[in-house]
């Protein structure tokens, strides 16, 4: 799953199910039935609310005959139901939908990654909706070996929009929309210590508080001699430039397999007031999957670390969204090990101004995972994602909140 790192493990029946998990007075996720465009391979990314009648979810799926490749999946709510949104499809091709944004009902962007169907190499794709219709708009090329991708968008309008994620050369990549075109803006590298090398570095999340004010969240690795490390990485755009703001790195260190920590999604409230989320990686064990789950905040000085409840092991907070200060809501997945065998949960934390608490959400049967959660003004709240019930056989998954 892209810009996360998926704990899929084995799954079994697709039956939705509330599974247990320590939580404090809130109100209850429920399943809002959503569209599988095929039988098989179906998956939800990333969500955004405007209103309380206008929200969409964007992901992938399989196409049905071997040309098609995996097509972007697009659908809307609008009050009552969730419908599919017909998009573009490049037959030959694989698009996935990683991020969406709106500005109005007629103004919405998604972007994601697109490659050709059996091959790795992966660049970049963003598609707008003006209010009838998806299409497919062109972004600038990069050169190198890695997999290009655009993994977040902020929207403010016609002629203003920003995206972020990774560029061919393996380093952090952001687009500008000035209303006519995107454009490539510069950013800076992270410094690394005297006898290390920059190895990547990418960007995941993005979040702005208006168009002079705008945060982006990722990682980046650095290797030396034979270890290799990864740190989170926050940049800011105030206006003019892009810098690199000084984030914590609380990952455990092994001499043997260095330290990776990574940030996955950010949501500003204010400018004294933000979060971050992502998780560590267990490098000390060998093990290199998900460790603990990661939240920092912003006081509009610094970020620092805030405690997140562990729930069952491998935690992974993929999105995050504010209805205000003391009502904000962090997605994710965590790993359930009471079974003979291990499945994966969604993993649903709240904070209401003093601490996070993990409160009970839906999951199936096998495997379920949510990647991105939208609150608006007032708490209303969505989160999609997936769940998997067996080899290649995925279904959409939205959850919603009334407060």
């Amino acid at each position: 799953m892209p810009r996360r790192i998926p704990i899929v493990l084995a799954a079994s029946a697709a039956a939705l199910v509330v599974t247990a998990s320590p939580a404090a007075a809130a109100p209850t996720w429920t399943v809002s039935p959503s569209v599988n465009p095929v039988p098989t391979d179906n998956r939800l990314t990333a969500v955004t609310a405007r209103t309380a009648q206008d929200a969409w979810a964007v992901g992938f799926y399989t196409g049905p005959l071997r040309h098609n490749g995996r097509i972007m999946l697009a659908e809307h709510w609008d009050g009552s139901t969730w419908k599919q949104s017909p998009t573009p499809n490049v037959q030959f091709f694989d698009e996935k939908l990683l991020a969406v944004g709106a500005a109005a009902a007629n103004d919405v962007w998604a972007v994601g990654s697109t490659n050709q169907t059996g091959f790795a190499t992966t660049n970049p794709i963003t598609t707008h909706y003006d209010g009838a219709a998806w299409t497919i708009v062109s972004t600038p090329a990069t050169s190198g070996s890695a997999k290009s991708i655009l993994d977040g968008v902020v929207n403010f309008g016609a002629s203003n929009a920003w995206a972020v994620g990774r560029s061919r050369a393996g380093r952090a990549l952001v687009e500008h929309w000035d209303g006519t075109g995107w454009t490539i803006v510069p950013t800076p590298d992270p410094a690394v210590k005297a006898g290390s090398t920059l190895a990547s570095s990418t960007l995941t999340g993005v979040s702005a508080l208006s168009p002079s004010d705008i945060w982006a969240v990722g990682s980046y690795s650095v290797v030396t001699g034979t270890v290799s490390d990864a740190f989170t990485l926050i940049e800011h755009y105030n206006g003019v430039a892009w810098s690199i703001v000084p984030s914590p790195n609380p990952a455990p260190r092994s001499s043997l397999n260095g330290a990776r920590q990574v940030l996955n999604a950010v949501a500003m409230i204010s400018k004294t007031d933000g979060w971050a989320v992502g998780n560590t990686i267990d490098t000390a064990s060998g093990s290199f999957l998900p460790d603990k789950s990661l939240a920092l905040h912003w006081n509009g000085t610094a970020w620092s670390v805030v405690a997140t409840p562990m729930t069952g092991t491998q935690n992974v907070l993929a999105g995050v969204s504010a209805a205000s200060s003391t009502d904000v809501w962090a997605v994710g997945e965590r790993v359930d090990p009471s079974g003979a065998i291990p499945v994966d949960r969604t993993l649903t934390l709240h904070w209401t101004g003093s601490t996070w608490t993990t409160v009970a959400s839906p999951s199936a049967a096998g495997d379920s995972l949510l990647g991105g959660v939208s609150t608006l003004p007032g708490g209303e709240s969505w989160a999609a994602g997936f769940t998997n019930s067996g080899p290649s056989i995925d279904q959409t998954l939205i959850l919603h909140l009334l407060p």
